[in-house]
């Protein structure tokens, strides 16, 4: 099972089948092309893999039916943080870090679990447990590049009784659901579920490319790919003191954006469909298009579920953030690419289930009538692009 899915490239390195299977069985490691992937150290059980496949977020996302092209909702707002040194430094306008923050200091959560960049490294992300605003706000900043977001999960579930708000992108609330669908007995260690917009994952690979377009031969003490600012700059720090940075355009539309992996392209929510709340950049736009032109930041929540209307509510009332109304329609021209992709995903999807023998569970996500209400030629023009892809990446 594991084979299978790295061989058709659905695995998104999330670290979840070597947590529950435990590192004896299988353990994550780092590929060639700069992403994480599980290998098995031994048979797995026929238990067992009827486990990975209801665990796997690659191939495996159940959630309550929803119908519209942006999921459910029960509200939607445009909103940034109310402290301008959070939203200045965050990645969106800072209300994800909001949400966070009131979470933890109204006492409705514990702790926050959240990416940041690894202790003592430039490079390579970590699932960190932030227990303060101090610690939300050190990692604020948007991290484009693998993560094991739940390699540990049990681990840290195990090892105290807090309970948690949980930042992810949506396949790591996909992971995150799977799991405690599996393990019901931690039902109660995570309240709140914060998705943002996710474009896809780049790889390590991508980074160093990017970093290395400075010149530099020796790595960076430090680097951060966009915020103190919106969208802000990929900026990389050198030991000598001298920095080297990229607009947004130029990092993530240029490069990182080109290297992002096959279930990437293939993602059936990028908008967080199984969050309580779901944050995406409230893009300013020209001529039909996003501008990244530097600007305060903003994004928009769509609030989906009773318990992100509770956070959304307090958060509001406690004065964390500010907020407006949005009509959902502006979210079409703000997020043109999200709003393609929940077009056309059915037909990608298609030669995907075909070529892997029906290995796909994809539940409660309207992809088919999306998909039914897509232009024909367009749609077809997807599925013969995702077959040769999947030819090309199994030779």
């Amino acid at each position: 099972m594991i084979d299978r899915i790295k061989k058709y490239h659905l695995c998104i390195g999330c670290g979840l089948c070597a947590s529950v299977l435990g590192e004896e069985k299988c353990k994550m490691q780092l590929n060639g092309e700069g992403f994480y992937e599980p290998k098995a150290i031994q048979p797995l059980s026929p238990s067992e893999l009827e486990l990975i496949k209801k665990l796997c977020p690659g191939i495996h996302i159940e959630a309550k039916a929803h119908k519209g092209v942006w999921g459910a909702m029960i509200s939607v707002c445009e909103g940034w943080a109310a402290d301008t040194d959070i939203r200045h430094k965050a990645a969106s306008g800072g209300v994800v870090t909001s949400l966070a923050i009131c979470a933890l200091e109204q006492g409705l959560v514990d702790a926050v679990l959240q990416v940041g960049v690894r202790d003592g490294s430039y490079l390579y992300n970590e699932l960190k447990i932030s227990h303060s605003r101090e610690e939300v706000l050190r990692n604020a900043q948007s991290r484009y590049a693998p993560a094991l977001v739940l390699h540990r999960i049990k681990e840290i579930f195990d090892s105290s009784a807090e309970c948690f708000a949980f930042i992810g992108k949506p396949c790591d609330i996909a992971a995150m659901k799977n799991f405690i669908g599996q393990f019901p007995q931690y039902v109660e260690r995570v309240k709140y579920y914060i998705s943002i917009f996710c474009a896809g994952m780049p790889s390590y690979n991508a980074t160093v490319k990017t970093w290395q377009m400075s010149g530099h031969q020796d790595e960076p003490v430090s680097l951060k790919y966009r915020g103190d600012g919106w969208p802000g700059y990929f900026v990389a720090h050198f030991e000598d003191g001298s920095n080297f940075q990229l607009s947004y355009n130029e990092s993530w539309g240029k490069i990182l954006g080109h290297h992002v992996g096959f279930r990437c392209k293939i993602c059936p929510d990028g908008i967080g469909m199984l969050a309580d709340v779901a944050v995406g950049d409230s893009w300013n736009t020209k001529d039909g298009y996003p501008d990244f032109t530097e600007s305060d930041g903003r994004c928009f929540c769509i609030v989906r579920t009773s318990a992100g209307d509770s956070l959304m509510k307090a958060t509001l009332a406690k004065g964390y953030i500010k907020a407006k109304a949005l009509d959902i329609r502006n979210i079409k021209q703000q997020q043109a690419y999200q709003y393609k992709r929940r077009k056309l995903e059915g037909w990608r999807l298609i030669p995907v289930q075909l070529m892997t023998g029906g290995l796909l569970h994809f539940k409660g996500l309207a992809i088919w009538r999306q998909a039914l209400s897509a232009n024909l030629r367009v749609g077809l023009r997807n599925m013969q692009g995702t077959y040769k892809r999947i030819k090309k990446i199994n030779g």
